[in-house]
């Protein structure tokens, strides 16, 4: 009987007619870089392919820009991080590890205190990630932190490494990492043999060779424009970052269709796919909207255009 009702209310769903939306266009809004500006795109061209009028609030700002215009009804939904609203909205030092636990417990705190709804989020993890030149892990035989952590031990003063200050100075960053995998902060790897630079250039470092491994995030399209392997994070040290629409509940409120559109998204964006995404953007110089469209296309989420 549950499977016939859940079937008649996704069936009433589709039915729905596009000219049945009701209020004012929804405001759809991202941080500003590349990442955020594809994912932002996809959301105001999906719910504009369902029928529902949208305006173009993407590239509004920073983090905290976009979550206050949210809270304030200036916009209404963007694209944010669960390891972001646990860590620097709410200021949790509880280690959650499992994502759905996370995204849960984010989920019914900002229900309860903002009136703001978590919608499905995507597949993929843009946490901190440590990469290597894939040849030279490959070579090495380290495929995950715990390999990289015997390495260093096996071979001590061997191992470099390029990290960005913020990652090299907080508690759970390097430090952390380096104690979750039994390594000393500062005796297994040196001071000495670490290289702090901006992020953009901690990559740059591995495919130049002045470092052997780098600080990254998971979906940076470097990983794939300099052909650079994530060792596994195989102990579960880094925090959980998966990016899920937030929106205003008196929107899905008004229209409720809007959190079954929204909610289509993340099962089909892994973390591969957000890097080439971000790389036909970085790399080949695509405009963020071009990109957006064409894994909509690609996903079966709108229709192909007829050229």
């Amino acid at each position: 009987m549950k499977k016939i009702i859940t079937f008649l209310t996704l069936l009433a769903f589709l039915i729905i007619p596009i000219s049945s939306f009701a209020g004012a266009p929804v405001k759809v809004a991202s941080k500003n870089f590349t990442e955020q500006l594809v994912l932002g795109q996809i959301m105001l061209q999906l719910l504009k392919s369902k029928g529902i009028p949208v305006v173009d609030k993407t590239n509004l700002g920073g983090t905290n820009v976009n979550r206050e215009a949210l809270k304030q009804g200036q916009i209404d939904v963007y694209m944010e991080y669960t390891g972001t609203a646990w860590l620097t909205f709410f200021k949790k030092e509880e280690v959650v590890r499992d994502p759905m636990a996370l995204f849960e417990k984010i989920k019914a705190f900002d229900k309860k205190n903002n009136d703001l709804v978590w919608l499905d989020p995507c597949k993929f993890n843009n946490t901190y990630a440590i990469v290597m030149k894939d040849k030279t892990a490959d070579k090495l035989g380290i495929n995950s932190l715990s390999d990289w952590a015997a390495y260093i031990k096996k071979n001590p003063g061997k191992m470099t490494v390029s990290v960005n200050s913020e990652f090299y100075s907080r508690a759970d960053g390097f430090k952390g990492m380096m104690g979750h995998y039994g390594l000393a902060f500062g005796k297994d790897i040196p001071d000495s043999s670490v290289k702090k630079m901006q992020t953009a250039l901690t990559k740059k470092a591995v495919r130049d060779g002045q470092v052997l491994c780098a600080m990254a995030f998971a979906t940076d399209s470097a990983i794939i424009d300099y052909g650079l392997k994530v060792l596994a994070d195989d102990k579960n040290y880094f925090p959980i970052y998966n990016p899920a629409p937030v929106i205003r509940a008196s929107v899905i409120k008004d229209n409720p269709k809007i959190k079954f559109i929204l909610s289509e998204i993340g099962s089909s964006l892994d973390t591969k796919t957000m890097q080439r995404l971000n790389f036909r953007v970085n790399a080949n110089k695509e405009k963020p909207s071009a990109v957006a469209k064409s894994w909509l296309e690609g996903v079966g989420l709108i229709m192909k255009t007829r050229k």
